[in-house]
């Protein structure tokens, strides 16, 4: 019966207003009908229901029907609340989220999230569904940035904010557009000022000036110097300015300035590497000074004495900035931050790292790579790693102490516009060819070619002096190997070895031997530590009868003493070309061997047995091996295996 009741209260709930004259009636089935209260009779809050008493005959049908008094009384209640039925807020929403809550439901608070005009509101709502829900903030805030996306101020269309992209010139101050930031686009002949840019239907448009922590050029400017300079008086112009601030040999300041130079061609298709400036020395040396004079004037120069990673990310890859790291001790700073595969990439083209984002979205997705390419100067008091030395120019800050200017953006500016015209005018021209330079090899060779090719482009006169200058790091690079431990021990192997033979072998013991020569037992280094520095170098060892000795041939050997310094052997000094000789410092040891055991490195074995007769027991340090010589220097070296009456040879 209540039910049917309800039934006919949907049929009539538009007509039931509270306090009206107007009669209602509610069909239960047998035609029952309640009274209007009178204008003078109040609501009762307790029953939810009008004073007025229910009709007579309309109280006895009711009664009649079985319902009892408390059921009358809510229906009277039901037809006329006291209250208004009130909507849940986004924060009941979210508190009554559960496990079993569909996720429809999470959506739609979403979507009142985004609705939200407060963002310190919305950021509060934001954390409190990610914390009931178990939902990342990351994965909420895309949501809503899907639901909300970012107009440009016309309201027009979406754009995406970049700073780089093809034929972008540089970011710079459009005064035409108010002083904004819009960008300089190179065009086939000229240059062109636009605060939005179209590649393939999708909208570029500048970062504001408060999210970019360098000074911009002016455009204007920029396309004055871009008809009317000339690339010789802009290259004097900027050692000029370099040498106001602080004291560097000439050829070391025309290595800097060719630098400076290379940052606004780094993107340039004939460039794969980037030299970094190392500034070292005490304190109050002038690093500082130094390598804010050359961040100011280069592109998009950033001075930070920070590592933190998320902070490199963004000026690598968003801003491609040159970034002036200056540091007490660099390489300290490095390892507590985890930041070493940024700061040994940074100097290679396309060169990447990846870092765990999104661990819920499971394999592959989970992953980010970011670009951390970019020219990088480095100022510290303590040495850094070597293998982060060999990626850069090392330069010692001499003790001259002096008057100098401080360095500011506002001194750079004017360089800054002729150099990013000058980026314009270059950056779709191939830079001239250059051949490789007897001295420079390995991966400073591969860090100089950039620097060459700019001098040889801007300032040819200067392209002698700037390779003595480079030579003469290579120079000290050779001197700080020869003191290493591997220079140590190529050094012993050119003491050891035989100057006649075009191959030979070297016991590793007496190699030890050497090392330790006058060491106390604490300093004294294991055979497994110089075994192991060995295998690094490329020298390749075999044991015999348990020892272990080393494998050596003419020309391969000659590359290593080349590389540290060291005189090579003659090839005309080797007399004998008996294939593989084997040499030792001990000639009567050898002599009553009990055979070869296999030859690790050279991935076959030699078993050798002499039978102790007259003819062969004069024999000291040279036993025949039967292997034919390979091409060795420039000549090629042939014998032939000789018959040996009292020896077997298994091969």
């Amino acid at each position: 019966m209540v039910e049917k009741c309800l039934e006919g209260r949907s049929e009539m709930i538009e007509a039931n207003v509270m306090n009206t004259s107007t009669d209602v009636a509610l069909d239960c089935n047998k035609n029952l009908s309640l009274s209007n209260p009178t204008k003078d009779q109040q609501p009762n809050p307790q029953v939810g229901k009008t004073d007025s008493s229910l009709n007579p005959l309309h109280l006895e049908d009711l009664k009649k029907s079985g319902l009892s008094d408390e059921t009358i009384l809510s229906v009277e209640a039901f037809k006329s609340p006291e209250q208004p039925i009130r909507k849940l807020t986004i924060h009941e929403e979210i508190g009554n989220l559960g496990a079993e809550t569909p996720p429809g439901a999470v959506g739609e608070i979403v979507e009142k999230i985004a609705g939200v005009e407060s963002e310190t509101e919305r950021a509060l709502l934001i954390d409190k569904l990610s914390n009931k829900a178990n939902i990342p903030k990351r994965a909420i805030q895309k949501d809503i940035k899907k639901l909300h996306p970012v107009n440009d101020p016309e309201g027009e269309s979406v754009t995406t904010l970049s700073a780089s992209f093809p034929g972008l010139v540089d970011l710079v101050v459009d005064d035409g557009g108010g002083g904004n930031v819009a960008y300089l686009v190179k065009n086939e002949h000229s240059v062109e000022v636009a605060t939005v840019w179209d590649i393939d239907g999708v909208l570029y448009s500048p970062p504001s000036k408060k999210h970019l922590p360098f000074a911009l050029a002016n455009a204007n400017e920029v396309i004055g110097w871009y008809k009317t300079d000339n690339d010789q008086k802009l290259f004097e112009d900027v050692l000029s300015y370099l040498k106001r601030f602080s004291y560097l040999p000439d050829n070391q300041w025309l290595l800097v300035a060719c630098k400076v130079f290379l940052t606004y061609l780094q993107d340039h298709p004939d460039i794969h590497y980037l030299a970094m400036i190392y500034l070292y020395a005490v304190p109050e040396r002038g690093k500082s000074r130094t390598g804010k004079s050359i961040v100011y004037v280069s592109y998009r120069g950033i001075h930070t004495i920070d590592l933190r990673e998320a902070n490199l990310f963004r000026f690598s890859q968003n801003l491609k900035a040159t970034i002036f790291f200056d540091l007490m001790d660099l390489w300290k700073k490095v390892e507590k931050n985890g930041t070493e595969d940024i700061l040994l990439l940074r100097y290679e083209k396309g060169a990447q790292v990846s870092r765990v984002i999104y661990p819920e979205k499971g394999a592959f997705k989970d992953t980010v790579y970011y670009d951390i390419y970019g020219p990088t100067l480095i100022a510290t008091n303590e040495p850094v790693h070597k293998i982060l030395e060999s990626r850069c120019i090392s330069i010692t800050m001499p003790n001259r102490p002096g008057n100098y200017e401080n360095p500011t953006p506002e001194k750079a500016q004017e360089l800054k516009e002729r150099l990013t015209a000058w980026r314009a005018r270059e950056m779709n021209r191939p830079l001239p060819e250059i051949n490789t330079i007897e001295g420079l090899g390995g991966r400073l060779w591969d860090i100089s070619k950039s620097l060459l090719q700019i001098c040889k482009l801007v300032y040819p006169q200067g392209f002698d002096e700037l390779k003595g200058a480079l030579l003469e790091v290579a120079g000290t690079r050779i001197e700080d190997k020869k003191q290493s431990i591997e220079g140590k021990i190529i050094a012993i192997l050119h003491t050891l070895s035989p100057k006649e033979d075009s191959e030979w072998v070297i016991k590793t013991s007496d190699i030890i031997a050497e090392l330790n020569r006058n060491k106390s037992d604490t300093q004294k280094l294991t055979p497994q530590y110089v075994g192991k520095k060995l295998k690094a170098m490329g020298i390749r060892t075999r044991h015999v009868h348990g020892m272990s000795e080393c494998v050596l041939k003419i020309s391969e050997f000659n590359t290593l003493l080349s590389q540290y310094g060291i005189e090579n052997i003659s090839l005309d000094m080797c007399k004998n070309i008996r294939p593989l000789s084997t040499y030792s410092t001990h000639p009567t040891e050898s002599r009553d061997s009990t055979g070869r055991e296999s030859a690790e490195s050279e991935e076959h074995s030699t078993n050798i047995r002499p039978a102790e007769t007259l003819e062969n027991s004069s024999q000291v340090g040279l036993v025949e091996s039967g292997r034919e010589l390979e091409k060795s220097g420039k000549e090629i070296f042939k014998s032939s295996i000789e018959s040996h009456s009292h020896a077997e040879v298994l091969i």
